[in-house]
């Protein structure tokens, strides 16, 4: 009973194998229909792609296409000369360099002909790989990448047509994981060395291995596939940490705003020493802001600081001869001190404020105005708690209709919407993750696909970018890169063919 059922099982399985290669078949001969209409009005319109007269032509059989394929898959380069510069070989290149094999085995001025199945495999993987090259840099890693893998992928495709239909076929696969990944995440000047590094080794690999045997490619496939899982993780870990640093920037910005709205209010009421008002307005504004930041406004150390600025106030504002007790001066001393330690002062310039704030009226007799003046220039000079953040106080130019709306549509967004942005001239352009941004500040937040920093932008600016094209949403993608590929181009070839382009076999 084992033994029969068994039996069955296996007999099962080469049922459903026959059944899904006929259906290969039967959707590839579709495929063929569709590329002999296109032939067909190419050449009444006198733009090629007849066949060629088999008069003085001889034939060949796969099995010496593959043979000579075999042997270009280990010499071709993956570039050739046109007009004095090397670019990327195309399966058209390929053909020439194919036809130019086959013609030397041929006896006197007989040419090769490809069986007419074969080039139409052909023709179709070429229509493939062009319409994948429209998403690669032709100057990236990817270029060369997806050069080497049209022999191998050729030698596929007429030895398996499922490839052109069968969207989980081991090669079809291995193709997309190399375009995807050449045309996003090596689409960038600071390509990560170490994935460019295993794209190509799995390439070579495929190069130097592949002889018929389609598992070669899930072997493959699996080992890429695993080494940008651990990318994937890395970068997620990476821009973790990103957003974490920007939220706390913005926090920092909040509460220095708000730091800077309590101090003005106590120092708008006052006629203060410029030394002291200086103070104030700037150091001890990011005192208030650090302690906001750390325990909040509603915590004893925010009231803390608050009842220091207003001793230090009534000290300016002291009639001559009204002084502080020793014990006093030396508490304020230390006050002063430790807070301003805790924004960025040493300790000689801390004690030095400190002093000064704390008995103005002692130090007036030996205290030269050129003293005073100079400390006030170097508080008003130092860098401030959090100044990075601040984009410059530039007068802000108004938006127009436009970007006003591009505005209000960013503002809306979901993190993790990708953009498109135009890099230069050329149109080269590159793809980036909008992973944060306020609507308080305005500051936003790009990863590129390894989670690392990217630009700097803010809502605005973004906004004017969209407004001028220069940077647009990427819209969600159905399936593949390669199964889009394959479907525009069905559908191009239906369009010629005078079909409607819906429902298209894969």
């Amino acid at each position: 009973a084992g033994a029969e059922a068994a039996g069955a099982a296996a007999r099962a399985a080469i049922g459903a194998a026959n059944a899904l290669r006929d259906a290969a078949n039967d959707a590839f001969q579709q495929m063929r229909h569709l590329l002999a209409g296109r032939r067909q009005l190419l050449g009444k319109l006198g733009g090629g792609g007849a066949r060629p007269d088999p008069g003085n032509s001889v034939t060949v059989s796969t099995a010496e296409v593959q043979y000579v394929l075999g042997n270009l898959q280990h010499s071709l380069k993956p570039t050739v000369m046109a007009n004095g510069k090397p670019v990327a070989r195309t399966v058209n290149h390929l053909k020439q360099d194919l036809l130019a094999q086959l013609r030397t085995a041929l006896p006197g001025d007989k040419a090769p002909a490809l069986a007419e199945e074969d080039g139409d495999a052909i023709d179709l993987v070429g229509m493939l790989f062009d319409h994948i090259m429209k998403d690669v840099r032709p100057s990236s890693p990817a270029s060369s990448l997806l050069a080497k893998l049209q022999v191998p992928l050729l030698r596929v495709a007429l030895q398996d047509k499922a490839f052109f239909t069968r969207p989980q076929h081991p090669a079809r696969q291995m193709l997309n994981a190399i375009a995807e990944t050449g045309a996003y995440w090596l689409g960038e000047d600071d390509a990560d060395q170490q994935l460019v590094g295993k794209m190509n080794a799995v390439v070579d690999r495929t190069v130097r291995d592949f002889d018929g045997d389609l598992s070669l490619f899930s072997n493959l496939l699996e080992d890429l596939s695993s080494h940008l899982q651990t990318i994937s993780r890395k970068a997620e870990v990476a821009e973790k940490r990103h957003v974490e640093a920007a939220r706390g920037k913005e926090k920092l910005a909040l509460a220095r705003d708000r730091a800077s709205e309590v101090v003005e209010g106590m120092l708008g009421r006052q006629e203060l020493p410029r030394f002291t008002h200086t103070l104030l307005s700037q150091a001890w504004t990011d005192v208030m802001a650090l302690t906001a930041l750390r325990q909040g406004e509603d915590s004893a150390a925010w009231a803390h600081q608050l009842a220091v600025a207003e001793r230090l106030i009534q000290v300016a504002q002291s009639p001559p001869g009204i002084t502080l007790t020793t014990e006093q001066a030396q508490a304020l001393r230390q006050e002063v001190l430790a807070s301003l330690s805790q924004v960025g002062y040493h300790e000689e310039e801390a004690a030095a404020i400190a002093q000064r704030l704390v008995e103005p009226q002692t130090l007036a007799d030996d205290d030269s105005a050129a003293s005073r003046t100079e400390m006030t220039l170097r508080m008003k000079s130092r860098a401030r708690l959090g100044e990075e953040m601040e984009p410059g106080q530039r007068a802000k130019i108004p938006l127009s209709t436009e970007e006003q709306a591009r505005l209000e549509q960013i503002k809306h967004l979901p993190f993790g919407t990708w953009f498109e942005f135009t890099l230069n001239q050329q149109g080269d352009k590159v793809r980036r993750r909008l992973s944060w941004f306020s609507t308080v500040t305005g500051h936003m937040l790009f990863v590129n696909h390894r989670g690392q920093k990217v630009g700097e932008y803010t809502l605005e600016s973004l906004a004017r970018l969209m407004a001028q094209n220069q940077a647009k949403l990427v819209e969600e993608e159905k399936g593949t890169m390669i199964d889009r590929a394959w479907s525009t181009v069905m559908n191009a070839l239906r369009t010629f063919a005078g079909q409607s382009p819906a429902g298209n076999p894969q």
